[in-house]
C-alpha cells in the first residue's frame, strides 16, 4: 500500500475567484499537497474527485437523508465515470463555476450557506515543484448556517486532506 503524499493542512489559501464569486466569507481553509509535474488544475480536480472513498459517499447519503426535511440540496453520488471536469457540470455537492489549466471554481447556493471549492495548481511554497490547493470558502445565512458548518466542519476537516492526498500517493 502506497503512503499518503506530503499532506498540509493550513496551507494558504487561493481565495480570489472565490470571493468575487461569493462576495464575502465567514470561513476560509486550505490544503495543499505536492502534485506531479505537469499537472494542471483540471487533471488535479479530476484525480481529488476519483478519490472519494466509499466511506465519504456513506456520510453524504446520511447528510442527504438528515437534511431533506429542512429543504437542503441534495448531493449526486459522483463516479469516475461520471466526472466531467467542465464549467457547469454538478459532479456531487459542486457545481463547476470556473475551469482553467491553473484553478477550478465549484461551489453552490443553498438557503443555509454558499460555499466555494478552488481546485489551483501553483509553484510550491518551498519553491520547487507543484502543489495543488483544496481551498473551501463558506458564507453563512443566518444563525442556521453557521449552526449547520459547525456541525460538519469536524467531517470537512477530516474528509477534505484524506480526499487531497488520497489523490497522489508516493
Amino acid at each position: 500500500m502506497a503512503a499518503m503524499a506530503n499532506v498540509r493542512t493550513h496551507a494558504k489559501p487561493v481565495i480570489p475567484a472565490a470571493l468575487a464569486s461569493i462576495g464575502r466569507c465567514d470561513h476560509v481553509d486550505a490544503v495543499a499537497v505536492d502534485l506531479p509535474a505537469g499537472t494542471n488544475a483540471i487533471d488535479f480536480t479530476r484525480s481529488v474527485l476519483q478519490a472519494t472513498p466509499e466511506w465519504v459517499h456513506s456520510l453524504l447519503t446520511l447528510r442527504d437523508k438528515v437534511m431533506q426535511p429542512f429543504g437542503l440540496h441534495a448531493q449526486e453520488r459522483v463516479t469516475a465515470e461520471s466526472i466531467r471536469v467542465e464549467a457547469g457540470a454538478k459532479l456531487g455537492p459542486f457545481r463547476l463555476l470556473e475551469v482553467s489549466d491553473t484553478e477550478v471554481l465549484a461551489g453552490d447556493n443553498d438557503k443555509h450557506l454558499d460555499f466555494r471549492t478552488s481546485f489551483a495548481v501553483r509553484k510550491s511554497a518551498t519553491g520547487t515543484g507543484t502543489e495543488g490547493v483544496c481551498t473551501t470558502v463558506v458564507r453563512f445565512h443566518r444563525r442556521a448556517g453557521r449552526m449547520y458548518f459547525m456541525a460538519i466542519q469536524p467531517f470537512h476537516n477530516l474528509i477534505i486532506p484524506r480526499l487531497v492526498g488520497g489523490a497522489y500517493r508516493t
